[in-house]
C-alpha cells in the first residue's frame, strides 16, 4: 500500500506506520485519505478489520501511550527497555544514546530522539 505501513515485527503481523513512507512525496495525503476513510467507516458503524497495533489505535483515539504498549508489538524489545529502567546500567557500558537507526531503501539513517541525542549517553 504505497509503503505506508509495515508489519510491527517478524512475529507480529499487526500493521504500523512505516518509517520509509516518506520516500513517497505524497505520503501525508495518502495518510490523510486513509484516516478519513477509517473515520467515515466508524461513523457509519461499519467494521473494517485493519489489524493495526495497539499503540496505533491508542493514538487514533488520542489516548496516552505507555511503555507497556510496546509489549504488544515486540515483547523482547519491551523486556530490554524494562530491564534498563529497573537496573543500574551506568557500569554496564552499553553505549546507549538518544538516537535510533533505521533503514530506508537499503540506506541506514540515524534520527535523534532529542536534539544532540547522538552525543548523549
Amino acid at each position: 500500500m504505497y509503503c505506508l505501513f509495515e508489519y510491527a515485527s517478524k512475529s507480529n503481523y499487526s500493521l504500523q506506520i512505516n518509517v520509509a513512507s516518506s520516500v513517497n512525496p505524497d505520503h501525508l495525503l495518502y495518510f490523510r485519505f486513509f484516516g478519513r476513510f477509517i473515520a467515515m467507516a466508524l461513523f457509519h458503524g461499519k467494521f473494517i478489520y485493519s489489524g493495526f497495533t495497539l499503540p496505533f489505535y491508542k493514538r487514533m483515539l488520542n489516548k496516552k501511550l505507555v511503555m507497556k504498549d510496546l509489549e504488544s508489538i515486540d515483547p523482547e524489545f519491551y523486556n530490554g527497555l524494562k530491564w534498563i529502567q529497573e537496573n543500574n546500567v551506568e557500569d554496564a557500558n552499553l553505549e546507549l544514546y538518544f538516537s535510533v537507526d533505521y533503514e530506508i531503501l537499503g540506506q541506514v539513517k540515524t534520527m535523534e530522539l532529542k536534539d544532540g541525542g547522538t552525543d548523549i549517553k
